[in-house]
């Protein structure tokens, strides 16, 4: 099953393989790039149990998906519900099926965000700048001591208990909010970046550094990459069917070409000695290393150190009792490419994002910073300065008035995804955007500010798309608007909502601006974009 497109935002292609061992493919993936719909199906069960389970999966995803009623994140934990008790049906009705089930991931681009739910231990990978990161927790005894550090992806790869999962879909039934069943993620649909859904039958023969190279040797081609993958992990011995979807954003191709021209000085750096002229120069490189090694008194040979492999990410939990009790005190120990996960509840206090490092509410909406009292030295509930790249999602950040707060969350010179979260009750602005900043902000609720909702200046060049923007700016004395862009900031501004803020919904100060404010919604809006008269 394969299909491939190339559209405006993404390019992708799909294919699953039997492998060398197995007599039969248990595993279905869906790859719809028109409608930005992707699945990778494992089927459990033995003989041909495991393959109807993943096929009813991924038809039955297929159709909820196609119907978009409900947020993304609804429809996803009812599709794969869904699936699950259609599956556990079947099973209970027919003795040749009895406990057949399938681990799947399934993901929807919608409005630049990724949005993922994942059961059992296949796996989501994202390629960006060169670099790759496991985006899924494995739900697994193996893949959690994998991800917390506690064995090495080669160990976790030759481990006999490999395969065993504690989540699956079909073997008990569910409701799409049961705990522990569905986990939902959401990551930005970077243009700059490659995902890679696949089975286990990839992961357990390939690791992520090869995984890594094979999509960077074939960027622009997710046909070959993928083809590529699957012959790897054949060559490597084929133990298990092989599934996998590649997915290219607009920029991939531009993006690893220029890191590598960047990485070698050179784009023409690896072609140059199969030029004819490169032998003469090898030729004299060769005989003058052969003169200095013979005039040259013998020196102890020194053992190259080994290329170190990738760190595993690791989740690190916060809750009340938990791990760790507070957010900071998980951002202390997080190292990059490591994520935090917020239990439900209220936390009293302010945080300074660290590279690489992403957090995200266990449940969105309900793990909440709320600030109560003025904390010293608290200019905002959330900060990032120089941070090259991370990520806030699903949190809600609530000051009250005596907390004095002067800004939800305020980035400077800084690459930030903040998607999904609230923002309400600072003093000054609900989201500053500083500097050279180019962050990506979606879905968010930013209402309730005495100030304007969000303010950009200095260069910065944000993306805001799917947001709310309500009620902000409604002190009398200085009513504010909706988004200020101010400084030489251009932001992309595109299908947010904008509604009964103080003054306009967006105030500019430069005309030519004006282009960049796509397809908004103007809701109770006194004035839907005022440019700003300063003067010089």
């Amino acid at each position: 099953m394969q299909k491939t497109k190339a559209s405006p935002n993404w390019k992708a292609w799909g294919q699953t393989d039997q492998g060398r061992k197995r007599h039969n493919n248990e595993d279905r993936i869906l790859c719809d790039p028109d409608r930005g719909i992707f699945v990778v199906a494992d089927g459990m069960g033995g003989e041909a149990a495991g393959e109807v389970a993943a096929q009813q999966a991924v038809d039955f995803i297929g159709t909820r998906l196609s119907s978009e009623t409900g947020t993304v994140a609804r429809r996803l934990r009812e599709a794969i519900a869904g699936a699950n008790n259609e599956i556990y049906r079947l099973a209970s009705q027919n003795s040749e099926w009895h406990g057949m089930a399938c681990v799947l991931t399934a993901a929807v681009i919608e409005n630049g965000i990724l949005h993922v739910g994942h059961v059992g231990d296949s796996r989501l990978y994202r390629i960006q700048n060169n670099a790759i990161r496991k985006l899924t927790p494995d739900h697994s005894p193996v893949g959690q001591k994998e991800d917390s550090g506690e064995l090495t992806e080669l160990e976790a790869m030759r481990h006999p208990r490999r395969n065993e999962v504690f989540r699956d879909v079909g073997s008990q039934p569910h409701k799409p909010e049961d705990p522990d069943f569905v986990e939902y993620l959401q990551f930005p649909f970077e243009r700059d970046a490659a995902f890679v859904f696949c089975s286990d039958g990839l992961s357990d023969m390939l690791s992520s550094r090869e995984i890594l190279g094979a999509v960077l040797e074939n960027a622009g081609r997710p046909q070959a990459a993928v083809r590529s993958l699957i012959d790897k992990a054949n060559a490597a011995g084929g133990k298990d069917n092989i599934s996998v979807i590649v997915v290219e954003s607009a920029d991939f191709t531009t993006s690893t070409a220029k890191n590598t021209a960047v990485m070698g000085k050179s784009g023409r750096s690896a072609s140059w000695f199969r030029e004819p002229w490169a032998f003469l120069v090898y030729g004299i490189i060769l005989s003058l290393l052969a003169i200095s090694i013979f005039k040259s008194p013998a020196k102890p040979q020194v053992e190259t150190p080994p290329i170190p492999s990738i760190r595993a990410s690791v989740v690190l939990h916060v809750a009340p009792s938990g791990e760790h009790s507070t957010i900071a005190g998980a951002l202390e120990a997080a190292n990059d490419g490591d994520r935090i996960e917020v239990a439900d509840g209220e936390y009293q206090e302010i945080l300074k994002l660290k590279d690489g490092v992403d957090i995200f509410a266990k449940t969105p909406g309900k793990a909440v910073i709320h600030l109560t009292q003025a904390l010293p030295n608290a200019n905002a509930a959330v900060t990032a300065e120089g941070v090259k790249r991370a990520g806030i999602m699903g949190l809600a950040i609530k000051a009250e008035p005596s907390a004095a707060l002067p800004v939800g969350i305020r980035l400077v010179n800084s690459n930030v995804s903040i998607v999904g979260v609230e923002v309400s009750g600072a003093v000054r602005t609900g989201i500053q955007v500083e500097g050279d900043s180019g962050s990506f902000l979606a879905g968010c609720y930013v209402h309730g500010n005495a100030g304007p909702g969000i303010v950009t200046s200095g260069t910065s060049i944000p993306i805001m798309t799917g947001n709310l923007i309500y009620a902000n700016g409604l002190v009398r004395t200085q009513a504010a608007p909706g988004l200020y862009v101010t400084g030489n900031s251009v932001p992309e501004v595109r299908r947010n909502t904008f509604s009964g803020n103080g003054a306009e919904a967006i105030r500019l100060q430069k005309q030519e601006l004006k282009e960049k404010m796509m397809d908004n919604l103007f809701i109770n809006s006194r004035k839907t974009v005022l440019i700003e008269h300063i003067r010089q």
